[in-house]
């Protein structure tokens, strides 16, 4: 990071939030990341370049000093911000005992949706109990990972073929039923590759939260609809997250997510964003990119926010883990890795950072996700710690290709939680200066509207390894 910039920003900006800036900067410098945000109780910090996304004033017409951040996929910290916190909110302090309760004996009303019938009957008629729990935190013998680009297809019993492990035929795009048959044949699936023998042994596992997801709908969605849950938990958090199979077309106003490049409108011509899709994560992304509205929610991958988003929430984690923990008078084992749905640290070397390893490992939970997100909360206050929780945000799986002119200006943008105070800053070329929000907004919609950008398929490297990074930053962020 230049010195000059460097100079100016401890005039305005914490000097314990200094180092953090230069060696993430540094690292955008490198190529591993195009922008991130950062955040701890006091303060949020974010680094982005002006055309690679879009915040709209809109949301912030009524306040005179906006928090402004871009919107980052989350990916996998969808896990515990969606569909663990939307638990954690409707049950409040009966949290642990219904996720602790096998699901067959749970007497609430089901809202039994056809073609989730087969797959529910199976987890109630399970002989290991299935509970909320056995999907929150991977022990239910679910497979890990398997391509949801299958649900399209389907097998039709002819005379020349009649086995069902072949399939002929994709289901007509126009079909009315589009989304039931698929998701009919996804959980299918999910039963096909279902191990009871494994339950009980910790693997991660997106499917747990595909399921999760259509155990959610068959039990606790009779009388709403999944953008109804993901705005309640927005409005009680007082957040602003999105799902990227519930507004699509959100997701182009994000920082990128993928290799991209930058370039005048006029002057280059390439594959737009709807070639790559909606979101990073593979199977997240089919099941955004449905026809007809046929969009499938999964609570494994697909959530969009801001690091302010995050930070609220993850806040609303730590309160309910807390008091859960306490309330319980629970005691840690060191062999179990994921608590309630939270992951813990398990090496010294967690990206957690975790100084005073492994006496205080037992107080930090939180999540990882492959885009090059985390968040980690402690739910003790330690005497070498003055925050208890820190949140990092990258696209570690994009990289940058400006053509044209390439003075496009990046933005700086600080949040002071306790002042509730923000601030702008902007360097072009070689200069650097605080602008406004007003000025922000004209400029950020100007450059994103000026640039395309554009898939750059020609890209393909392996997701760099951010691990001691995160790791360094989080260090600094308990600070």
């Amino acid at each position: 990071m230049n010195f000059t910039i460097q100079k100016y920003l401890q005039t305005h900006i914490p000097n314990e939030l200094i180092s953090c800036i230069e060696s993430l900067e540094n690292q955008c410098e490198k190529g591993d990341f195009t922008a991130w945000s950062i955040a701890n109780n006091k303060y949020a910090f974010s680094a982005f370049w002006i055309d690679e996304c879009l915040i709209s004033k809109n949301n912030f017409y009524e306040l005179k000093n906006p928090i402004i951040h871009p919107y980052f996929d989350i990916s996998s910290l969808t896990k515990p911000l969606f569909l663990n916190l939307y638990l954690r909110m409707k049950f409040k302090n009966d949290f642990i005992k219904i996720i602790s309760t096998p699901l067959n004996d749970i007497f609430l009303p089901k809202n039994m949706i056809d073609e989730n019938n087969v797959l529910i009957e199976f987890i109630l008629n399970n002989e290991n109990n299935l509970n909320l729990n056995s999907f929150l935190s991977h022990y239910s013998g679910a497979k890990n990972w398997f391509w949801m680009g299958i649900g399209k297809w389907q097998h039709r019993n002819t005379y020349f073929a009649n086995d069902t492990e072949i399939y002929q035929t994709i289901i007509d795009n126009n079909d009315k039923n589009y989304s039931n048959i698929m998701k009919e044949n996804l959980n299918k699936n999910c039963l096909k590759y279902f191990k009871n023998e494994q339950f009980s042994e910790f693997v991660y596992s997106d499917i747990n939260y595909y399921i999760l997801s259509r155990i959610i709908e068959s039990f606790f969605m009779k009388e709403s609809s999944w953008i109804e849950i993901i705005n309640d938990i927005n409005e009680k958090v007082k957040t602003k997250f999105y799902h990227a199979s519930l507004t699509p077309n959100e997701t182009k106003k994000s920082i990128p997510f993928y290799p991209y490049i930058s370039a005048y409108k006029d002057n280059f011509i390439g594959d737009d964003l709807s070639s790559f899709g909606n979101v990073s994560d593979t199977n997240a992304n089919i099941l955004s990119l449905l026809p007809n509205n046929s969009n499938i929610v999964s609570g494994h991958s697909g959530c969009f926010g801001t690091v302010n988003d995050v930070k609220f929430a993850t806040e609303e984690l730590a309160y309910y883990q807390k008091n859960y923990l306490e309330n319980l008078g629970y005691i840690h084992d060191k062999n179990v890795r994921f608590v309630y749905g939270l992951d813990t640290p398990s090496s010294k070397d967690s990206t957690c950072g975790v100084r005073n390893w492994p006496k205080d490992r037992e107080y930090f939970y939180g999540h990882l996700g492959y885009s090059g997100t985390s968040l980690w909360f402690s739910t003790k206050s330690l005497p070498n710690m003055k925050n208890n929780h820190q949140i990092i945000l990258t696209n570690r799986l994009a990289s940058r290709v400006k053509f044209g002119v390439d003075n496009c200006p990046r933005i700086y943008s600080f949040t002071d939680y306790i002042t509730n105070s923000n601030m702008i800053f902007m360097k072009e070329k070689d200069s650097f200066e605080k602008i406004s929000s007003h000025e922000f907004f004209d400029l950020n919609t100007q450059y994103f509207g000026m640039y395309k950008k554009i898939w750059n398929n020609n890209s393909i490297r392996v997701p760099p390894n951010i691990n001691e990074l995160r790791r360094d930053i989080g260090l600094k962020l308990w600070e």
